[in-house]
């Protein structure tokens, strides 16, 4: 390890707390974090007769917290409630069969089809929906429902992931 990533440990001369100094501090004074009385820093020439803290210690250790969890927890809510909402709330392509359609319009006369689609349409007689009808509305509604509950789960987890994003941000340019 060279000089320059090197970490002395300086003892403190009143409470024998040990100071961490780089060589760029050598010839100046510290405060000691403990008791707050200026120690002198050696020379440069001088500083390898103090301890060198171990390399594992050197570098600052990053623990997850509460906002770095709330965050990856809101970020993974919204991403999976949307996916299943968009998926959930897609309109069901197996109801609606355009070839049999087309094969009922061209099994028949057009021009008696027009007619009685005419008569129907100007009639008072109301038809009642099909049974499959009625079950793909139910199934509609109830997946409707589903996602818009899905999209506001996922726009909840985005916000605290937001919230807990800037606490973070504000924790770490604070000393």
């Amino acid at each position: 390890m060279n000089a320059a990533t090197k970490i002395f440990l300086l003892p403190c001369s009143a409470c024998a707390c040990e100071i961490n100094v780089v060589s760029g501090q050598a010839g100046g004074e510290v405060e000691c974090p403990s008791c707050g009385r200026l120690n002198e820093v050696p020379k440069f020439r001088d500083l390898d007769q103090l301890r060198i803290k171990p390399q594992m210690a050197v570098g600052k250790s990053r623990h997850w917290g509460l906002t770095q969890a709330v965050t990856m927890a809101g970020v993974a809510c919204a991403l999976l409630a949307w996916g299943i909402a968009a998926l959930v709330g897609a309109t069901p392509k197996a109801a609606l069969d355009p070839a049999m359609i087309r094969a009922n319009i061209e099994a028949g006369d057009d021009a008696a089809l027009y007619r009685s689609l005419q008569e129907l349409a100007q009639s008072s007689v109301n038809r009642g929906p099909l049974q499959g009808e009625v079950d793909l509305q139910r199934r509609t509604r109830f997946a409707q429902g589903v996602s818009r509950a899905l999209y506001v789960v996922g726009g909840l987890g985005a916000l605290a992931a937001a919230v807990a994003g800037c606490a973070a941000l504000a924790s770490a340019k604070r000393p």
